[in-house]
């Protein structure tokens, strides 16, 4: 009989405050006992370090990281010096049930092609209201999570392939880890989540939804749903993830939906419906114009690489041409969906 799986709890943490206390608590009382619980604090200046070290003692590993690294590179530190045959990522905003990690290592105790595993996230103050059952695509790479702000009407209560876990509270096999790589650390935050799914998928990797692993997530406390910070990362990300992951021929069309999802973004906004509305109601739209100019040009002057790195994927790449148009077509994220979402 196999040795069960040593499972790192990762929190990247920064300025959580006492959000970071209760997803700590969380992470200590889970019922798999073969865990370690890591936090990568991004130089926090509120005392939440000092005070999970003074609580936890020698329990907790810390890394002390000298400036704000961002949730890509914070994660991948952690990954350095975790000791687990799996990592597991959650959010310094987020709280897991006890047994969250204990039903996904038995559920994938006989998949050896799973490598990454999404939980069954809901909003902490509504806890019939879904944050995120797995990743859904738009054709031009930006994504969103599947089932967000749907009231739980027991649609996601089996388990179920899906494209790529939510970065606020996943799984990641070591062993994938090693074969597809780590975030990729130019995102910063947002969207790297989907790229290291969808590169896993590439490669061969398996992602799956397990509705009973249950976390509770207070959405975006840190950059808030609709910054100026938080839409600068999304737009400039979402172009690195369209030159890197998507189908030749999609890739050839993204533009055309760009343009509609601005269109139905700008709908949104003029008619007081969805995150649109919420962003216009604190900014301009010159502001947001000038956002758009800013990721554009962040982007383009990575693109070289980020051809260079969709090379690399093609050819290490495992799935037919047909099963990688599959995965954006069975995990589309509709544009009106997109936009007129609040």
């Amino acid at each position: 009989m196999s040795k069960p799986p040593r499972v790192s709890i990762i929190v990247v943490n920064w300025n959580g405050g006492a959000m970071l206390d209760e997803c700590l608590q969380s992470a200590f009382a889970q019922t798999w006992t073969d865990t370690e619980v890591i936090v990568s604090d991004n130089a926090s200046t509120d005392g939440s370090l000092e005070r999970a070290e003074a609580t936890w003692g020698p329990r907790l590993k810390v890394l002390r990281n000298p400036r704000n690294e961002g949730f890509a590179r914070g994660n991948n530190l952690a990954f350095a010096i975790a000791t687990g045959d799996w990592v597991f990522l959650l959010n310094n905003d987020a709280v897991m049930a006890p047994e969250a990690i204990a039903n996904l290592m038995r559920f994938v105790a006989d998949r050896p092609d799973v490598g990454h595993l999404a939980c069954r996230v809901i909003r902490y103050e509504e806890a019939n209201v879904f944050d995120s059952a797995g990743l859904l695509i738009y054709p031009d790479g930006v994504c969103r999570p599947r089932g967000w702000q749907e009231k739980d009407l027991g649609q996601y209560d089996r388990p179920e392939e899906v494209l790529a876990a939510h970065g606020c509270a996943c799984a990641y096999r070591r062993t994938m880890l090693d074969d597809v790589g780590n975030f990729d650390e130019v995102y910063f935050c947002y969207l790297e989540d989907l790229d290291l799914g969808m590169r896993a998928q590439l490669a061969g990797w398996k992602c799956w939804y397990v509705p009973d692993a249950v976390v509770r997530h207070h959405k975006s406390a840190s950059a808030g749903n609709y910054s100026k910070f938080k839409a600068y990362h999304v737009e400039r990300n979402r172009i690195w993830n369209a030159v890197k992951l998507l189908p030749r021929f999609i890739l050839f069309m993204s533009p055309m939906f760009t343009v509609n999802r601005y269109l139905m973004q700008g709908y949104a906004a003029a008619t007081h419906v969805g995150i649109s509305s919420d962003f216009v109601k604190e900014y301009s739209w010159f502001q947001l114009i000038w956002i758009l100019l800013r990721a554009y040009t962040a982007a383009l002057f990575r693109l070289p690489r980020m051809i260079l790195e969709r090379h690399r994927l093609s050819k290490r790449r495992k799935i037919t041409t047909r099963e990688w148009y599959d995965l954006i077509s069975r995990f589309k994220l509709d544009a009106i969906e997109l936009a007129l979402k609040h």
